[in-house]
């Protein structure tokens, strides 16, 4: 059965899955970056943690400058909430 249909506590049906950023990070800066210039995120001004992150992040070769970026964490984050999130490709 279903969470919702047992009502179960959220935290017994949540599974985890690993990122392993060495391999990833490059292609996960690149979707968040293009899901943000396309206009398909929108922020809330009150996340002013993650506003600031995004607007002092440096792209070193396709790396994320963590020593320049102010709460590299939450961009971190930021970035792994977005994984699933996919759009077809405009031709």
């Amino acid at each position: 059965m279903a969470c919702r249909e047992t009502y179960a506590a959220i935290w017994l049906c949540q599974k985890v899955y690993p990122i392993n950023f060495a391999s990833k990070h490059k292609e996960m800066l690149g979707h968040a970056k293009l899901l943000l210039e396309r206009g398909y995120i929108a922020i809330n001004p009150r996340f002013h943690k993650l506003v600031t992150s995004l607007r002092t992040a440096v792209d070193n070769e396709g790396s994320l400058d963590k020593q320049l970026t102010s709460y590299s964490d939450i961009l971190d984050a930021f970035r792994m909430s977005l994984q699933n999130y996919y759009f077809k490709e405009e031709r």
